[in-house]
């Protein structure tokens, strides 16, 4: 049958051959699909898809279905509004459909349909959006379509890679709802909610705005907020990852865990610093402190960093890999229920699961497939490293920690101090009577 099939082109030209490379996509920023090489689960959407890659999946129909009723509170029901938004998004739709890096997927809805679905789940993700960083009260609709538990498993979908659309038509929308300002306030004070749980403004907008490329998606946005206090100067080629078993620096790095670490002297503090990029090393005397930024760990945080990950190695991405290289670091702290017990106590680490157990499993199951950009620590492991090797400012720690352990042995100590000072003061006597 292979035969027959060239055979039938033997006097032609085979179509496929045809086909020319568009090479100028290939440096579009687009929402692309996880890398194929990761594993689903945390990927997929578990109640409500939104743009094509999952659209139309039976498990997640139910929600499409109300998804014309936030397009209705939205407008007000009126039709003419409705027609309105739709015919903004549609003016925009081959802009929106080049978003999209798999065109295949997206080749499989026409302009009308493509943007009747854009609008649909942009109106919903603006609902959301009120809901978390307005406090805008329509539970009972909420109740209604989606149940009132299910906010946190639609929060943990509008993180997903997968489960993106363009930035430009959320704000469209809530702009249109509550004007320039308000409307880029709310999208801030959400985006910055999905990191932190709580509202600050960090001293700047987490949304580049006046002239700075802004994020194309949610996810996007989120992950520039982890990098906001630092130089956003990104390499742009992919040999900015190296592998994290190779040691190009000069140094080999003899330190591994929070409580290695602690045995050296080295003591951990909260970072005043938000970004992932904000861990400082300070050395003194006789210990050092290391400085990292506070993170509240929970199921949806983790989701948020796998699809951060998954961004970071998406092709044509071109980013520094901060999150996937934060993310080896810490990694590289934990590695017992000792080591995240320390860092909790130190307030570093704040855990929404039901127990540590839990926490240290999610941290261990956090993929970076032994990648790592060494430069972005590279200064911090160095300093580490040369404070470790340094006996005269471990020696104090490493008597505490090898001599010192126990405290029958601290009482050893000073019961064989106290005998030595009665000997001494006898001898002193003996030779010096009183007269």
């Amino acid at each position: 049958m292979e035969n027959d099939k060239y055979n039938n082109h033997a006097n032609g030209t085979l179509p496929e051959l045809c086909r020319r490379y568009d090479g100028s996509r290939q440096r579009r920023r687009q929402i692309h699909r996880r890398p194929l090489h990761l594993q689903r689960s945390v990927y997929d959407p578990s109640i409500v898809s939104l743009g094509p890659y999952h659209h139309g999946r039976p498990e997640l129909r139910d929600i499409d279905q109300v998804k014309h009723r936030f397009l209705d509170r939205l407008t007000s029901g009126d039709p003419a509004k409705k027609n309105s938004l739709y015919d903004r998004v549609l003016e925009r739709i081959d802009e929106i459909r080049y978003c999209y890096a798999d065109f295949e997927c997206v080749g499989r809805y026409d302009d009308r349909a493509l943007a009747l679905m854009i609008l649909l789940d942009a109106s919903f993700i603006v609902s959301v959006v009120e809901v978390i960083a307005q406090d805008v009260d329509f539970s009972a609709d909420w109740q209604f379509c989606i149940g009132g538990g299910n906010l946190l498993f639609v929060i943990r979908d509008i993180m997903l890679l997968e489960n993106q659309i363009p930035l430009q038509v959320i704000k469209m929308i809530i702009k249109s709802q509550h004007g320039d300002k308000i409307g880029e306030e709310l999208l801030q004070k959400f985006v910055i909610w999905l990191m932190s749980r709580k509202f600050s403004t960090f001293g700047r907008s987490c949304i580049p705005t006046n002239g700075e490329e802004e994020p194309l998606h949610i996810l996007e946005a989120c992950r520039e907020l982890l990098l906001i206090e630092q130089n956003k100067t990104l390499p742009t080629t992919i040999f900015g990852i190296k592998l994290a078993q190779h040691d190009d620096h000069n140094f080999n790095q003899t330190f591994r865990s929070v409580t290695h670490l602690k045995e050296k002297g080295i003591h951990f503090m909260p970072s005043s610093s938000l970004s992932v990029k904000g861990i400082k090393f300070e050395s003194g005397a006789i210990s050092g402190r290391l400085h990292i930024p506070i993170r509240v760990l929970s199921p949806i945080s983790f989701v948020c960093m796998s699809n951060m990950i998954a961004y970071e190695m998406s092709p044509g991405s071109e980013t520094g890999y901060e999150i996937l290289s934060y993310t080896t670091f810490m990694k590289s702290l934990i590695e017992g229920p000792a080591d995240m017990k320390e860092l909790q106590e130190k307030g570093i680490l704040i855990n929404k699961y039901q127990n540590n157990a839990q926490l240290l499993e999610e941290i261990k199951a956090l993929d970076t497939f032994g990648l790592d950009n060494l430069d972005i620590f590279n200064e911090v492991r160095q300093q580490i490293e040369k404070h470790c090797r340094s006996r005269t400012k471990t020696w104090m720690a490493d008597l505490k920690h090898t001599q010192f352990r126990s405290p029958w042995t601290i009482a050893a100590l000073l019961g064989a101090m106290f005998l030595l000072c009665l000997a001494f003061m006898q001898t002193y006597f003996t030779i010096h009577p009183r007269k």
